[in-house]
């Protein structure tokens, strides 16, 4: 490995360590909702509500009259539109008044209200749930809560009527004060934590489509924005702190941005498909792309109820058919592939289960709660390192485009294009110091005649042997290219007198001279240099070339064969050193 690849490499396994913290974030806050109840209840009842009309007298009468079923934490209760279910709670007795804190850690439950004695004959209501405005909730939490007085004398027992639009199972825990407190610390502190790591991977993701030209990682930035806010509306931070005085949004939210997270992963698939050249794949997933975000805007338009089912079953579909693809991108880009797919089948696992659940199918009732958050939570870090070595492969490829644009294919030096840049960097300085400055022309005279005698290939060899030797002459700063015409060209930085340039130049040809196993046996290369040193003549680039092209020229016409010529523009004098290469 480079010296130079090794902290870029420590940055990312630092990034990777904290990825993998994050993911965890959300799996230890389902934990923390699911810790044991400080008081738990001495017996607990409940009644279904089948046309979901019955009052709290008929409810309590039912259940009271032993017509109660028991309660299974991890049965899934029979919810859904136009239906209840009942609770009767009968709390343990205490010696001394208690504080405690119910909850029900389901943050989109539509109602829930706890009927309590009033130490007067009659009952008190609390209601929560998304059919209240978090704000106007008993108390402000992520899922609904309830703070409760347990007093000596009173009696020890309470009614929970809890509705919703689709079976869900239930878990509720009763906690003292105390233990309730430190479990809001934890899951603040928790979900905190990765609401700051979306932050950085949407950073992140900004500052890859900027560096790195890659408009994916745009999409990707999108759909880690949909998907971190469905996650805090399923936790019920988004309706605590975002949206808490807007009852409607909060109860659609949910659904809405799940819809449009899932078309957001639509787009990203397909832009990383697309590449790939499958026009029909690519159509494909566009059309379920757009589905899912008609679906978003048909919750808007005609509520839940009456969509409920299609989000679902357009759910199932389009997260196979982008995982599927995503999979046959696998197949074909395994480095990329692989860690995308597994992001999103780790997505797709988690919302498997909340899907079967409201398909009226019996997932695992203790993962069905939290599954979509800690698929959400796992797929983001192994997506972002997929993207990771997708852009650095273009970016790899694009460094050897812009390479080939900017250096001669045959012999590595400089192009054309290149020359002609450092040409008129030298003409703008030598405005400033005339003195500084020189270039050389070189032209392997015997060129023809090795391409003649041994072939195409050899005399590509005898011109990346001078340009060996070219490259063995330039000193730091230099520049060696090509120009247009076949001829090579150093340019001399700093300032040179005519006899450095002259001795550059006679190195060049006894260099030329010598025997190299690039050439066929016997062969050597007969070089003509021309050179200018500063002060150049007026003019740019082109005609500084055309004029060491017409020298070059004038050698090989010279009947005394000097292979060298070098000329200041103070006058046009031999330099003397054409025996050299005779």
């Amino acid at each position: 490995m480079e010296p130079a690849s090794l902290p870029l490499r420590r940055w990312w396994q630092r990034l990777a360590r904290c990825c993998v913290a994050a993911c965890l974030l959300p799996l230890l806050a389902a934990a923390a909702g699911l810790a044991p109840p400080g008081l738990a209840p001495n017996g607990v009842q409940y009644w279904p509500d089948a046309t979901g009309t019955a009052g709290f007298a008929q409810a309590r009468a039912e259940l009271d009259q032993g017509r109660g079923l028991r309660v299974d934490t991890h049965r899934v209760m029979p919810l859904g539109p136009r239906r209840a279910v009942w609770y009767r709670l009968d709390m343990q007795p205490v010696a001394q008044p208690r504080q405690v804190v119910l909850t029900l850690p389901i943050a989109s439950i539509d109602l829930v209200e706890l009927f309590r004695p009033d130490g007067n004959g009659g009952w008190q209501v609390q209601r929560a749930g998304d059919a209240l405005p978090v704000g106007e909730w008993p108390v402000r939490y992520l899922h609904p809560a309830f703070a409760l007085t347990l007093r000596p004398q009173a009696e020890p027992v309470a009614y929970l009527r809890v509705q919703h639009s689709h079976p869900v199972s239930i878990q509720w825990t009763l906690r003292d004060a105390g233990a309730f407190n430190e479990a809001n610390k934890l899951w603040h502190l928790l979900l905190g934590g990765y609401v700051g790591f979306l932050l950085l991977v949407v950073v992140l993701a900004a500052a890859h489509a900027v560096l790195w030209r890659d408009s994916i990682h745009l999409y990707y930035g999108g759909h880690v924005i949909l998907v971190g806010l469905v996650v805090l509306s399923l936790t019920g931070l988004a309706g605590e702190y975002l949206w808490p005085w807007n009852a409607w949004w909060n109860d659609v939210a949910p659904a809405v941005l799940a819809a449009a997270a899932l078309g957001g992963i639509g787009l990203f698939v397909r832009e990383l498909v697309a590449e790939r050249g499958r026009r029909l794949l690519s159509s494909v997933l566009l059309l379920l792309a757009a589905g899912c975000f008609v679906v978003a805007a048909a919750y808007l338009a005609f509520g839940r109820e009456r969509v409920f089912l299609v989000h679902n079953i357009n759910a199932a579909v389009s997260l196979t058919v982008f995982v599927a693809a995503a999979g046959w991108y696998a197949l074909r880009h395994p480095k990329v592939g692989g860690w995308v797919f597994a992001g999103l089948a780790v997505l797709a696992l988690g919302a498997g289960f909340p899907l079967l659940r409201n398909l009226g199918l019996e997932p695992p009732a203790a993962v069905t709660p939290y599954g979509l958050q800690v698929g959400a939570a796992l797929q983001i870090p192994l997506v972002l390192i997929g993207l990771y070595f997708r852009s650095r492969e273009r970016r790899d490829n694009q460094l050897r485009v812009h390479a080939l644009a900017r250096t001669d294919p045959l012999t590595g030096v400089g192009s054309h294009r290149v020359l002609l840049e450092r040409l008129e960097q030298l003409l703008g300085r030598h405005r400033r110091d005339p003195l500084a400055g020189a270039v050389l022309r070189l032209r392997v005279s015997n060129l023809a005649a090795i391409g003649h005698d041994y072939g195409r290939e050899a005399a590509e060899a005898a011109m990346v042997r001078a340009a060996e030797c070219v490259v063995h002459e330039a000193r730091e700063g230099d520049t060696v290219a090509r120009e247009q015409g076949g001829d090579l060209v150093l340019v001399l930085e700093g300032r040179s007198s005519r006899d450095q340039a002259a001795a550059t130049g006679r190195n060049i040809i006894a260099g030329g001279l010598k025997f190299s196993g690039r050439l066929p046996p016997g062969v050597t290369l007969s070089l003509h240099v021309a050179g200018l040193c500063a002060p150049f003549p007026r003019g740019n680039a082109q005609l500084l070339l055309g004029a060491l092209g017409q020298m070059l020229q004038d050698i090989a016409a010279d009947p005394g064969g000097r292979a060298m010529r070098i000329v200041d523009g103070s006058d046009g004098a031999d330099s003397g050193h054409g025996e050299v290469a005779r």
